[in-house]
């Protein structure tokens, strides 16, 4: 049998990113409040890295000047790897962007990488990227991808062993972006699910 061991290391930053793309848009998502950051009309930026937060201090006019989501992307992976003066997790995806039905993944590096399906990033990425990857699927609703991203982060604080006062979610579709917050009491994974789903995934690793 397995049991979360609550005396374990919490991680420092334990903040993870999700974005979903769905039949008329994007949905992020991140399990910390304040890292969600509306751009301009029609791109949202979530982020769990502190290089971040100077460069969005820094260019935030500029990158308000923008409409096009992919220069917006390809500007903030420049100043990350101008930001990012080591090569420690330099591949570590550092933001999401989404918007025009696309998302972005940035890595701390500043590599910009185009995704048609899901972005993660953060605390037990590789672990929530195998479970969006079973769970996502071609044409979702905006209410599907809404879920996927709460079951997503709901997961993550399992992992981290780090509860939270909830999640914010970025909808970006046509009409515009919908920002939501999901106290965590209301989360679509119970905690003895989340346990269960931790525990797989931990002996499936060992």
């Amino acid at each position: 049998m397995c049991w979360l061991n609550i005396d374990e290391p919490r991680p420092s930053n334990a903040t993870t990113i999700a974005g979903v793309t769905y039949d008329d848009g994007v949905t992020l998502g991140s399990n910390d409040t304040i890292t969600i950051t509306q751009l301009t009309s029609n791109v949202v930026l979530c982020h769990c890295a502190q290089e971040a937060e100077f460069l969005l201090q820094d260019a935030r006019n500029f990158i308000l000047e923008q409409e096009n989501i992919r220069v917006t992307a390809e500007t903030i992976g420049t100043m990350l790897s101008a930001y990012n003066n080591t090569t420690r997790d330099i591949l570590q995806t550092g933001v999401i962007i989404g918007g025009a039905k696309k998302i972005h993944e940035i890595s701390l590096g500043g590599i910009v990488l185009e995704k048609s399906n899901f972005g993660i990033g953060g605390y037990g990425a590789s672990y929530l990227h195998n479970f969006m990857d079973k769970e996502w699927k071609k044409g979702m609703k905006v209410e599907e991808a809404e879920e996927l991203v709460l079951k997503t982060l709901s997961l993550s604080f399992a992992l981290s062993g780090i509860r939270s006062y909830g999640i914010q979610t970025a909808n970006v579709n046509s009409r515009g972006v919908t920002k939501s917050f999901h106290p965590y009491d209301i989360l679509p994974i119970s905690q003895e699910e989340l346990e269960l789903r931790v525990c797989d995934w931990r002996e499936g690793v060992a």
